[in-house]
């Protein structure tokens, strides 16, 4: 009995003994991987530093099976100015520079964002993920005044500039119809531009126009039946309108009826006193106003250089509304702008894309 006792008690201690020294391999590793955690996350922040990247998160979290271990990923903000070409290897240089073992680089261009990923570590553990980001400026494109004819101009913007945006329509011109299952079919968003009173004389030939002496009844019934008369319609827009864009009560006859269509809202902002787009967000709808007019004048020069006034709205914004008019000279333009479009740095968007 005694013997079996002792054999007992000297598996107890052989276990015990096992036990520490399992215990202490661990702690020992777990030691050394939390001083090169350190050291590495040290190096890290002068490579920050160094890059002069502002730093959007820092998330420390546990991973990997017992023994767990703590992992680093930071996301860095790329500013959009930075030349990206050069970027991945800065970053390389940067890091070597600071005795950093680089595992891994990879570069994805998103939808929404362009990105560097670089994997961090010793021997084999990864401690740091490092994100550099940015992210894209939404431009949204609205070409105007479609509906009158149907000829090479507008079959280059519906089925040669594959790329989204979005078109109006004006209700009750010729082609209104046609060209609204065109534009459908080529992956464009449509919407309706209905015509609204300036503040200037003009001559009505529209078959659908918002006055502002009409009631609110009329308002009502004209809107609706305009809608009806372009399929596909998500959203609506003015056309003129410097006078009832700056007054309540059409404008709101008008916005009644949008919602009601479960329409978004888009206001051209002929006058820079229109209330339509403040109005529209104080009635919940989903809205947005232009930002830029790309083609008062019909000159490429000039449209390129209002591209990039685009360009800096959106940076100041996140996103912006650019809007041009069914024209050759337009659609030249375009077409040399956007295939020069730097795409990791510019998504175009529809405008749903961009309403609130």
């Amino acid at each position: 009995m005694a013997k079996k006792s002792h054999k007992i008690l000297y598996l107890l201690i052989g276990l015990i003994i096992c036990l520490v020294g399992i215990g202490s391999f661990f702690y020992l590793k777990i030691s050394i991987y939390q001083k090169e955690l350190s050291r590495i996350d040290s190096k890290v922040d002068e490579v920050v530093k160094a890059l002069n990247f502002s730093v959007l998160s820092k998330r420390i979290k546990w991973v990997g099976p017992f023994p767990t271990y703590l992992q680093v990923r930071e996301t860095l903000k790329i500013p959009f100015d930075y030349p990206l070409d050069k970027l991945p290897d800065q970053i390389q240089r940067e890091l070597r520079r600071n005795l950093l073992k680089i595992h891994g680089t990879r570069r994805e261009n998103l939808k929404d964002r362009y990105k560097i990923v670089v994997s961090l570590g010793f021997d084999e553990r990864i401690t740091h993920t490092l994100e550099f980001i940015l992210q894209k400026l939404k431009i949204a494109l609205l070409i105007d005044d479609f509906g009158y004819s149907h000829g090479k101009t507008v079959d280059f913007l519906l089925k040669e500039l594959d790329l989204p945006f979005t078109i109006s329509i004006i209700p009750g011109t010729p082609y209104a119809k046609s060209i609204a299952e065109e534009a459908h079919r080529n992956g464009k968003q449509v919407i309706l531009h209905l015509p609204m009173e300036p503040q200037k004389n003009f001559i009505n030939r529209y078959r659908w126009i918002v006055l502002n002496r009409m009631s609110s009844e009329q308002i009502s019934s004209m809107v609706k039946d305009a809608i009806k008369d372009v399929p596909y319609v998500v959203g609506l827009s003015n056309h003129m309108g410097s006078l009832v864009t700056t007054q309540e009560k059409p404008m709101r006859d008008v916005l009644q009826a949008v919602k009601a269509e479960g329409l978004y809202f888009v206001d051209s902002r002929t006058v820079s006193s229109s209330i339509a787009f403040p109005l529209a967000q104080k009635m919940g709808i989903k809205s947005t106003q232009r930002q830029v007019f790309l083609d008062n004048q019909k000159d490429s020069s000039y449209i390129e250089s209002q591209f990039q006034t685009l360009i800096s709205s959106a940076q100041k914004r996140g996103g912006a509304l650019g809007i041009a008019h069914v024209d050759p000279i337009t659609a030249e333009a375009l077409k040399k702008i956007l295939s020069r479009l730097e795409k990791r740095k510019i998504q175009l968007v529809y405008i749903s894309d961009i309403v609130d």
